[in-house]
């Protein structure tokens, strides 16, 4: 259970309380689901019409910059511009000026770095293919994943594997989670900030992504209120992803259903029922781990 100043008074009042005991100041939890979706739009106009200018100006100067650059750029501004604005605002609503980056029980970390792999390879991967999309949105992606594979240096690692976890958990996790959870069901705070957390990746196949690996992060953050569980998580999951070019022609695998790039229907079949069995085998071991030390249930 966390302990912050009462804004009114300064004395230690609990998140958990609806008051301060000293003064009775009416204590104010952040963010709201409609403070949340404000939130998020804070992130998408960021995005939108401050870093899409300035990406598209500096291509006007110098067309050569390489799209690992302009990844990195775009993840720095477009994320750390909107995760500065809301940490202020949160810590001038409720004080709150700090995250949890412990993990109480090592034993979880393999678990959660381990189940980031079928996730994304054997269950989301699969289900985008079901997915109704617009020519737009699917040339969009196209390009995207093209241009990925084609610069897998240093600044794209940087920007997938590094930037973009560290500060997307900071926010969603972070803030908004750790802010639901305090005045909503658990249920219910997991599913808007998963929901909301794909919405901020303005394309169909990354919503489905976001919305699956984002609420198996809600549900870590939790039972462990740690930021840092749910960096590695990220972390992991895009790091699958930004290796895959390492693995397959991507040039070629673009035009292929994913049972075609696996090899067959067999294979196909045989990835995704074991990265069931796999991530449920993972979540059932997690369970047990925080069954032992139910901090989330304390928080």
């Amino acid at each position: 259970m966390a302990i912050v100043q009462c804004l009114e008074c300064g004395g230690n009042v609990s998140t958990r309380a609806e008051t301060c005991p000293h003064c009775g100041y009416p204590a104010e939890n952040y963010p709201s689901i409609a403070q949340s979706l404000l939130l998020s739009l804070i992130v998408l106009a960021v995005q939108l019409f401050l870093v899409s200018p300035l990406l598209f100006g500096a291509l006007l100067l110098d067309p050569d910059i390489s799209f690992g650059a302009q990844i990195l750029i775009a993840t720095l501004l477009g994320t750390g511009i909107p995760c500065w604005i809301v940490y202020l605002i949160r810590k001038k609503k409720t004080n709150i000026g700090s995250f949890n980056f412990t993990i109480e029980n090592r034993r979880i970390i393999p678990l959660i770095v381990l189940v980031a792999i079928p996730l994304n390879l054997g269950i989301a991967g699969p289900l985008v293919e079901l997915v109704p999309m617009t020519d737009f949105f699917r040339e969009m992606i196209r390009e995207m994943v093209l241009e990925m594979a084609g610069d897998q240096g240093p600044l794209m690692f940087i920007a997938l594997v590094i930037a973009a976890p560290i500060l997307e958990e900071l926010i969603f996790r972070g803030i908004m989670l750790d802010g639901l959870l305090r005045i909503y069901s658990p249920t219910k705070a997991i599913v808007v900030s998963s929901l909301l957390f794909g919405v901020i990746h303005l394309n169909p196949a990354q919503f489905v992504g976001g919305a699956l690996v984002g609420g198996f992060m809600g549900w870590v953050y939790f039972h462990t209120r740690s930021v840092l569980a749910t960096i590695l998580i990220h972390a992991s999951f895009n790091l699958t992803a930004f290796a895959e070019s390492y693995f397959i022609d991507v040039e070629e695998a673009i035009d292929m259903s994913y049972a075609e790039v696996l090899g067959g229907m067999t294979n196909y079949v045989l990835l995704i029922c074991g990265s069931i069995i796999l991530t449920l085998g993972c979540v059932f071991l997690l369970h047990k781990e925080f069954e032992k030390s139910p901090l989330g249930l304390q928080a």
